[in-house]
Formats: structure tokens, sequence, C-alpha cells
């Protein structure tokens, strides 16, 4: 089955499709304003259409997968889902969809990490909801740049080609990602260099055998003294090598419990085989933050992590891995969902 992309070449066909061209479509026209509006220096008319793109992008996210993740959390909402659940139109003046916030934290379900920290989450849904004026051109650029970094995620994940959505502002948009990634470069840089700088002075006062005997107890503490609630809620740590000192730091994040299937091979002679399915729950973390309790480097976000050599995709670990106060069966009734 065809995708439609930004620019119309396969908008047609299976109405699902044209619907999901519809919110591409009206993302890069949102798009396209915002980048006029920062070319032209205004700030508050960039911070208004930039958070529109990403939305009307995540929904379509959300749409290929499955209509009814459109449906907001409210007593309200039960036309809505129906509609969504049997005949789903877009066009339907009767159809309210998800927010920002909770759209983005249905992509981040589905998709796994996402490149913006909490903080420039909040940021971005409040400027979105006029909770946040934005008057400065520092301001406005976080937003855009923000916007961007969502934009890129959702476009590849869509399959889609950033030149043709961005069109005549692609280059533009390069340059500023490029920018974003030198910035994450020269933060995670001079927090390496802090870190260097406290192990140095350590050792300097302590002497060589003191400072290592210190190290080893602090690397040691590290999981009863780096606490994952201090980085966001509900979040786990596995051990990880820390990218500047070597020690065992704790990376930080989500975790993600799924129902997956494998199955056994059995032999049942003359060259025969049997293949029986058996269900088990496949553990992921999703990175968020990283901390080390020996040189103190803290990195946030994934963009962070990955400039610092860090696991930033979600990736499978042992439950065991996560300490011994993660007990999975607890998680799956806590967290599951209901048919578990």
């Amino acid at each position: 089955m065809s995708r439609p992309t930004a620019n119309g070449s396969s908008a047609k066909g299976n109405p699902e499709d044209l619907q999901e061209f519809a919110l591409i479509r009206s993302a890069s026209r949102w798009i396209d304003d915002a980048l006029r509006a920062w070319s032209e220096d205004d700030h508050a008319k960039l911070a208004a259409l930039a958070p529109l793109a990403v939305e009307h992008l995540g929904k379509a996210v959300l749409w290929r997968r499955n209509p009814a993740l459109l449906v907001p959390l409210s007593q309200d909402a039960e036309p809505a889902l129906v509609l969504l659940a049997t005949n789903p139109d877009l066009a339907s003046p009767k159809l309210r969809t998800v927010g920002l916030a909770p759209l983005l934290g249905r992509l981040e379900r589905l998709m796994g990490t996402l490149p913006l920290e909490p903080k420039q989450r909040k940021r971005l849904v409040e400027v979105r909801n006029g909770a946040m004026h934005v008057g400065s051109a520092a301001q406005s650029r976080h937003v855009l740049l923000d916007a961007l970094s969502m934009c890129q995620v959702l476009l590849d994940h869509l399959g889609e080609d950033s030149e043709a959505f961005f069109g005549d502002h692609y280059r533009s948009v390069v340059e500023l990602l490029d920018q974003k990634r030198s910035e994450v470069g020269h933060q995670v840089a001079a927090k390496r260099a802090r870190a260097r700088r406290r192990l140095g002075e350590l050792e300097e006062r302590l002497g060589e055998e003191l400072f290592a005997e210190t190290c080893a107890r602090l690397e040691e503490q590290a999981p009863f003294v780096l606490d994952p609630s201090d980085f966001g809620e509900d979040l786990n740590a596995v051990e990880s090598a820390c990218p500047e000192c070597g020690s065992a730091g704790r990376l930080i994040g989500r975790v993600d419990v799924t129902e997956e299937v494998d199955f056994d091979v059995e032999p049942l002679g003359g060259g025969q085989y049997n293949t029986v399915p058996y269900g088990y729950l496949a553990v992921a973390l999703v990175p968020q933050a990283f901390a080390c309790n020996v040189c103190q480097v803290s990195l946030h976000g994934v963009a962070e992590l990955a400039e610092a050599g860090l696991p930033s995709n979600p990736h499978e670990v042992a439950p065991e891995d996560l300490g011994g106060d993660f007990d999975l069966e607890t998680y799956r009734h806590e967290f599951g969902p209901d048919e578990w």
C-alpha cells in the first residue's frame, strides 16, 4: 500500500492514506509558516506555529498505527472513540482529538525515546497552549529547534522525505539541526571537562592510593545514592560504564514490558520437528539520563546520551539488572495493559 508524501506524489487511493496525507500536508504548511516567521524575526508567530507542525505530524504517526490513538482521555470522548474506531474521518465536525501533551506521551510509548528532554517537552506544550509567552529571539529559536528535531524524528518514522516536507526551507533546516547537534556537543564536552577537573582536584588532594580507594567506594555506592526518581517519575536504572572515568554509573530510563512469542523446536523423529510457541515478557529500558557517582558527570536527554556514546535507544535488559527493588510481576500488574 502506497503512503502519502508531503508533496502529494502518492496522495490517492486508500481513504486512510488520504487522511494521513492531510495531516502531513497540514504539518508541512505550519512549519513553512513558522520558518518564514523565523526568517522575518517574528518570534511570537514562530513560537505559536512551530508546535502545531509537531502536533499534526505526531497525529499522522498515531493515525497510521491506529486512528483510535487520537482519542483524548476524557469523559466526553466517547463519540470520538466510536467514530475513530468504526469510521475514522478527520473532517467530522464532532471529532475531538488528543492535545500535544498526551500526544507526546503516546508517541514515546509507540516509538521509544523522543529527542526532547522533559523540560523541552513542557516548554513546547506550554507555548502551544498559550501558557508561555515567547518574545525573545533566544526563546523562539529554542522552540523552533525543538520542533524541528521532533519533526525530523516523526518524518523518519513515517518514511517521509524531509526535503519534500520542508520544501524551500530544507537547507535552513539542515543548518539549524546541525547547530543544535553542535550545541549538544559543546554541552557534553563542558560537563565532561568539569568532571575531569573534579577528579583531578580530588586526586591531588588525597594522593594516588587514597584516591583509588575513594573512587572504588563511590562506585559501590552508586546504586544506593543515585535515585532514578530524581530524574523523573516511574524511572529505573541499570549499570553502565561512565564515558568519562570508566566507573560503573547508572543509565536511567523508563521500563517497557511487552508480551512476546518465541518457539521451541521438538524433534518428532524421522527428520521431522514440531514447533511449540511459548510466550514471555520482554523487558526494555528506554534511556533518558545517565549519572556517575565517581566523577559526578550527569547527562540528560537522548541527544546528550548519544553524544557521549551511551545507549540512547530502547534496548532489552534482564530484570535482575534493574536491581532488587524491581519485581517483574508487580510491574506487570501495575503498568501492563488490562488484558495481561
